[in-house]
């Protein structure tokens, strides 16, 4: 997969035809709430780690009830006290954290200091010319970043190219960005979009874990819908599959 600054960050998955599996099920009452009381809390500034978990533990029981229909519901039962467990504890991380904020006095921050950074290498990321066909926005390209088969999790060679993105954002302090990830066309165009976004969640957690304001980071993922090569051959397919950054 690869990855595209300003920031489009995300791994293939499907066409535009299909949707992240409905979370409004009957089953997943507890958890919705769950996450629900996390973010009342405060969780996605001081817990996004942990939100951000149990909020796809919640996609991922989604689409194992719509895959059985409601039978067969070990492993969506499992992710589900997963979330639970992830989103308990991002609430009671941030519940913890007032507590120590309203016992202590509150003093004046001082200043942060200034630090340069290094200017990051032109070789990467790569911007490219808004030709994208979804955006008109500037993009950056993060080659590199690639997931284990058919799953969202990054593979160790990805850590470099996600560190540079990482220094990248923390160099422009005025951008946002969006991580954008995409698929070739192999499978179902739906799983692909549901695959995709995944991926772009678990690189959006990775910036935000690197010190990234999770105000300035949204993920989304394309699917199939927006090719850049021919998905009839193999080095095409490669191109295909690729995580981007979109400045917004």
């Amino acid at each position: 997969m690869k990855k595209t600054f300003i920031i489009l960050a995300c791994a293939s998955l499907s066409a535009c035809a299909g949707h992240l599996p409905t979370t409004d099920k009957g089953e997943l009452s507890e958890l919705r709430s769950a996450i629900q009381d996390a973010k009342d809390a405060g969780a996605e500034k001081c817990a996004p780690e942990a939100l951000a978990k149990a909020e796809a533990k919640q996609l991922y029981a989604a689409h194992e009830i719509d895959e059985h229909g409601g039978y067969n519901m070990s492993e969506a039962d499992e992710l589900i006290a997963s979330g639970l467990k992830a989103a308990k504890a991002a609430k009671e991380k941030c519940t913890a954290s007032q507590a120590v904020a309203q016992a202590k006095p509150q003093k004046k921050p001082a200043p942060a200091p200034v630090v340069k950074t290094k200017p990051v290498p032109v070789a990467t990321p790569v911007i490219v010319k808004p030709s994208r066909g979804y955006t008109d926005s500037e993009v950056i390209d993060l080659k590199g970043i690639n997931f284990d088969s058919n799953k969202a999790t990054l593979t160790a060679s990805s850590q470099e190219t996600l560190n540079h993105a990482v220094s990248v954002l923390k160099e422009r302090q005025d951008i946002k960005v969006e991580v954008a990830a995409h698929t070739d066309s192999g499978g179902k165009a739906s799983y692909n979009e549901y695959l995709s976004g995944l991926r772009a969640n678990t690189v959006k957690d990775y910036l935000i874990s690197h010190g990234i304001d999770a105000s300035r980071v949204t993920a989304k993922g394309y699917g199939e819908a927006y090719p850049i090569a021919d998905n009839k051959t193999r080095a095409g397919k490669a191109k295909n599959r690729r995580v981007e950054l979109i400045v917004k």
